[in-house]
């Protein structure tokens, strides 16, 4: 338990140590997160096995973690735990120093690396959408 406040701590004061490239790291992080994240997904729908699916899925999800690249969602739980277990961090050096940098840095790697790559590749190719 002491372990996860210590992890806590040293993700959201160490980054404030170092100002903004300490933020621009964290949304570097971030934006490299979602992309794998993303990929995970769209690799997953595309597969037509269960085994294909599966890893399809899993890989890119395993080199975020491997990589230690931030995802919002998943801090939205570690960090609160690690305030509960002690960390010494305030909540607003997590959502200053931590959250902000990360979701402005998902919603780049997502929107960007996967969702603009596969839509500028079949926007032509789409079949017609028929107004209801």
């Amino acid at each position: 338990g002491q372990k996860l406040g210590v992890i806590g701590e040293s993700r959201t004061v160490g980054y404030a140590a170092h100002g903004a490239a300490g933020m621009l790291t964290l949304f570097i992080r971030g934006v490299m997160c979602n992309w794998m994240v993303s990929t995970g997904v769209v690799a997953a729908m595309m597969s037509t096995t269960v085994s294909g699916k599966i890893l399809a899925m899993w890989m890119p999800i395993l080199v975020f973690f491997y990589m230690g690249f931030e995802h919002s969602i998943v801090n939205m739980f570690l960090f609160p735990s690690g305030l509960m277990l002690g960390g010494n961090f305030t909540l607003m050096d997590y959502f200053i120093w931590n959250e902000i940098p990360t979701v402005l840095g998902n919603l780049v790697g997502g929107l960007t690396f996967v969702g603009a790559t596969l839509y500028s590749t079949h926007y032509k190719t789409a079949p017609k959408r028929v107004a209801a």
